[in-house]
């Protein structure tokens, strides 16, 4: 994919090993009081997160491929994310990435242009190898998913030692999600469509205090997003971000992507494949 060719453009080094998250831990237990808090202390700390901007490395595995990139990444919740990758040994930018909601545009410094089209899982696999929706990408590049689904839609909770995993009834099927009863840290969460088949992963780990206006923030630097297909023969994709520094809802702060003037223009909704691959 096009974003892989940048990622080797950008150099590879070692691959980091994704890890997997256990199947449902445990005995089930009764969702007691304690439990029950347990979950809101840490759903509510999803919902502090509304910008980020910092620098980290990007990880991403297909069946065919591993590559990995530097990459300043800038995003507003439900807004925008920006990642501008860079290379070589001086860190020259070598494209510029703009995922809305609702469209895609990607400076390809290397070959003077641009892309344009849709944001969909089709186009987003186009570019970076992963079809992946909005959401999902940018929950990955945050390290703070959504956690919306009130303490009622809990079904059930199972316990080994201090983690807990909560299966939770969501619109788009169900979730387990992993939580460190010491640490009161969200540990992973695994995703599943209406009919029980998983569709997405993610493990959060390295915990670090950032500041956030008085207050402070656990949040995690390393984050694992793997993608399950419909078709098991193609085989799972993951993308793994460990931050190097970044700011946790910075004031004043603003996504501004230029388009260069130039460039020719690629409309992604037009074809099947880019003409590089």
């Amino acid at each position: 994919m096009f974003f892989m060719v940048l990622l080797i453009a950008a150099g590879c080094s070692q691959m980091r090993t994704v890890s997997r998250l256990p199947s449902a831990p445990g005995e089930s237990v009764t969702l007691t009081p304690e439990l029950e808090r347990l979950y809101r202390q840490v759903a509510s700390h999803t919902s502090k997160v509304e910008a980020l901007d910092g620098y980290a490395d990007l990880y991403l595995t297909t069946p065919k491929r591993k590559a990995k990139a530097y990459c300043n990444v800038q995003l507003r919740k439900s807004q925008d994310a920006r990642l501008i990758v860079s290379a070589g040994i001086l860190g020259w930018p070598v494209a510029d990435l703009w995922i809305r909601p609702d469209s895609l545009f990607v400076n390809d410094m290397l070959n003077n242009r641009m892309l344009v089209g849709r944001n969909s899982g089709e186009n987003l696999g186009k570019i970076i190898g992963l079809r992946s929706s909005f959401g999902k990408l940018t929950e990955t590049l945050f390290g703070v998913p959504d956690m919306t689904e009130p303490v009622s839609a809990i079904e059930s909770v199972r316990m080994v030692g201090d983690l807990v995993c909560y299966k939770v009834r969501s619109s788009s099927g169900a979730k387990e999600l992993f939580v460190d009863a010491m640490s009161k840290e969200l540990n992973g969460i695994t995703y599943f469509d209406l009919y029980g088949r998983k569709t997405a992963e993610f493990r959060f780990a390295d915990y670090q205090m950032k500041q956030q206006g008085s207050s402070e923030l656990m949040v995690p630097r390393e984050i694992d997003m793997t993608l399950f297909p419909d078709a098991p023969p193609d085989g799972s994709r993951s993308l793994k971000v460990v931050y190097d520094e970044r700011v946790i809802n910075p004031e004043h702060f603003s996504i501004r992507f230029k388009k260069p003037s130039k460039a020719r223009t690629v409309n992604l909704d037009e074809v099947e494949q880019l003409p590089w691959l």
